[in-house]
């Protein structure tokens, strides 16, 4: 993933008049300042807009302070494909009440973006992860080393440790793989039974070819028996109308 514009309002220290950062031409950054400055915000807001997590408890924690909701845009690539990620965040207007989070997924085409969001806020993170190959967790144990949790990864049980790994090396692709394995496998097992009981029926019909043989032999002899009648009867029926003329 690589990142190529941020463009922030009203997320935690920045207003509605920042101008969005570019990172056009840029390979390798440092970005550097006093604390207080806005230096892990620039981090949090690009997490929050791939995945909606970020260091804070809640979303409405985010939001800066005096203001109702925020929005981040995110524009980014993976390969040579560019995409771009709006998300918007509002508080509740009543105690009782939850916030409300708007998901926006767009692809870059020819002539501009067009949205690929899904029918959920659940289903377009999915397509974003799906895009990204790569989750929250999986993203601060190895792109990201978050300030005081820079044993995220080793305090991690074994089990965890190795779906992290397993998560950065791309091994669900192989698990995709055995699936459709598996799933080929069931298909053609089915088959094979469909095959081996079509290849049994006609051996049972193999066995009873000579009663078939003989019933065809019987019924020869029968035809050749009836249509020797017929035409005796035919030539009686003859006699009988020469005999009336």
């Amino acid at each position: 993933m690589i990142p190529i514009k941020l463009r922030m309002r009203n997320f935690m220290c920045y207003r509605d008049n920042v101008p969005p950062l570019l990172f056009d031409g840029i390979h390798t950054g440092c970005i550097c300042g006093d604390n207080g400055n806005g230096k892990s915000a620039l981090i949090d807001a690009m997490t929050w807009a791939l995945w909606g997590r970020t260091r804070a408890k809640s979303d409405d924690d985010l939001i800066h302070s005096g203001q109702t909701e925020m929005e981040v845009e995110f524009d980014f690539a993976v390969g040579q494909q560019p995409y771009r990620i709006i998300r918007k965040h509002s508080k509740p207007k009543g105690r009782r009440a939850s916030g409300q989070t708007i998901l926006e997924f767009q692809i870059a085409g020819g002539d501009g973006f067009r949205s690929i969001t899904g029918n959920s806020v659940t289903q377009t993170q999915q397509k974003i992860i799906d895009v990204l190959h790569m989750d929250y967790p999986t993203f601060i144990n190895s792109a990201f080393l978050r300030q005081g949790h820079a044993d995220e990864f080793t305090i991690k049980r074994p089990v965890e440790r190795k779906q992290v790994l397993a998560d950065i090396l791309g091994l669900a692709f192989y698990d995709e793989l055995e699936r459709q394995a598996k799933d080929l496998a069931k298909q053609q097992e089915t088959e094979k039974a469909q095959l081996d009981s079509a290849i049994k029926d006609i051996s049972d019909e193999l066995v009873r070819k000579p009663a078939y043989e003989a019933e065809f032999e019987e019924a020869q002899s029968e035809l050749s028996r009836v249509e020797k009648v017929t035409k005796e009867q035919e030539s009686r029926l003859n006699g009988l109308r020469q005999e009336k003329e």
